[in-house]
């Protein structure tokens, strides 16, 4: 039964990982940028949570999630939140 579980928190893990992928390549026909921003938050950190959950539950492949996880949320903040080369970030903080 956990190895069931396991093996169901690794699935919804990479599935939440390639739908995060997919957003990205999607951003340019979504409009809304507050929308792919708050959805990519909202991927990033259930897939760090489950990551999380797979290391309680002794799951395997623990270590490659949580980077993957982390790698995402920092990438989020990258793309939204920090302005590049005198251009200003998409979305404002202040």
């Amino acid at each position: 039964m956990k190895n069931l579980n396991n093996k169901l928190v690794q699935r919804i893990i990479i599935s939440l990982q390639i739908l995060y992928i997919l957003l990205y390549f999607a951003t340019s026909s979504i409009n809304n940028i507050y929308f792919t921003f708050w959805l990519s938050a909202i991927i990033s950190i259930l897939s760090l949570i489950l990551s999380m959950m797979n290391i309680i539950n002794k799951g395997n492949f623990k270590l490659l999630f949580i980077l993957i996880s982390i790698t995402q949320i920092l990438f989020t903040v990258f793309i939204y939140l920090l302005p590049e080369a005198g251009i200003p970030a998409p979305i404002k903080l202040f």
